[in-house]
């Protein structure tokens, strides 16, 4: 049996202006019917303000009507192992980040962002120099934050996280700048999830994957209406054709492959994570890193 009613995939940016078009935000929400698979939205908010709110409102207005979503982003959720400790943020490891990374960025309503000087600072709380994060315009460099990696990743600081091994086109989530970069976009995006998760309108009935469900489906039989998720646009070979803008093209066809896959029972064991996971690896993902959505299942 499906699990979900509706698929809400967001495809996320660290612009430092409203921007529209090709690499902006974009998000889609298609709706699983008895007779197939529905577009409902195709949508590309100019400000990450104004994404927040319209996702906000569709997840809202979708469980207000009892209806489930699974609502996909595509930034890390989480950072490689050992982060939220070395950053000096206590808690429980996945929400530590989110509640330290959420008092330390400002986004203002033009888009404004202090991204590469919350990278500077992490910097100089974990290595006291350019190190981990790295990746900026010349004019941001300083003594804690490079324009290139300053040195190699080691077992205290991975590069990358454990889904991030299943999908080597992925970037790691320390580089903040250039093409390909995610750093950025999960400065600015884990702030927006936990203000989704913290809504007091959303809070009683939204889980985040796989932090507070498990690595697995969420339970059927909790009052949950929303499934706050990580996606990779670019883990299905998507060829967008002539005037066509990719991200666009990306987040309809994520939202649709999940969907059928849902239909079809494929979708549990994508959010169950590939069967040969160790049992200390599953922890650390559920406790810490998290995980992209089909990592390791359907790629």
């Amino acid at each position: 049996m499906p699990i979900f009613d509706y698929y809400l995939i967001v495809d996320w940016s660290a612009n430092a202006k409203p921007k529209r078009g090709a690499d902006s935000i974009w998000y889609c929400l298609v709706e699983r019917t008895g007779s197939g698979i529905r577009r409902r939205l195709l949508a590309n908010p100019a400000t990450r303000w104004q994404a927040r709110d319209e996702i906000a409102e569709i997840l809202k207005s979708l469980a207000a009507k009892q209806r489930r979503v699974l609502a996909g982003f595509d930034f890390p959720n989480g950072y490689p192992a050992g982060f939220a400790k070395s950053a000096g943020f206590t808690g429980p490891p996945w929400r530590a980040v989110w509640d330290g990374l959420d008092t330390l960025i400002r986004d203002g309503d033009d888009n404004g962002n202090n991204r590469f000087e919350v990278a500077a600072d992490l910097n100089r709380r974990i290595s006291g120099g350019p190190f981990p994060f790295w990746g900026c315009p010349p004019r941001r460099q300083s003594a804690t934050l490079s324009m290139y990696k300053a040195r190699a990743y080691d077992d205290k600081t991975p590069e990358r996280r454990l889904c991030e091994a299943q999908l080597p086109r992925s970037q790691p989530c320390w580089k903040l700048y250039t093409t390909g970069s995610v750093g950025s976009q999960a400065l600015m995006g884990i702030p927006v999830l936990k203000a989704l998760r913290d809504d007091p309108a959303l809070a009683p009935v939204t889980l985040v994957w796989p932090f507070e469900t498990g690595f697995g489906p969420p339970d059927p039989t909790l009052p949950w209406h929303v499934v706050l998720a990580e996606v990779y646009p670019s883990i299905l070979p998507i060829k967008p054709k002539a005037g066509e803008i990719k991200d666009a093209v990306q987040v309809e066809t994520i939202a649709r492959h999940l969907a059928k896959r849902d239909t079809r029972g494929e979708l549990a064991d994508d959010l169950s994570g590939p069967d040969s996971m160790r049992y200390f690896d599953r922890q650390l993902i559920e406790q810490e890193e998290g995980w992209i959505l089909g990592a390791g299942t359907f790629c």
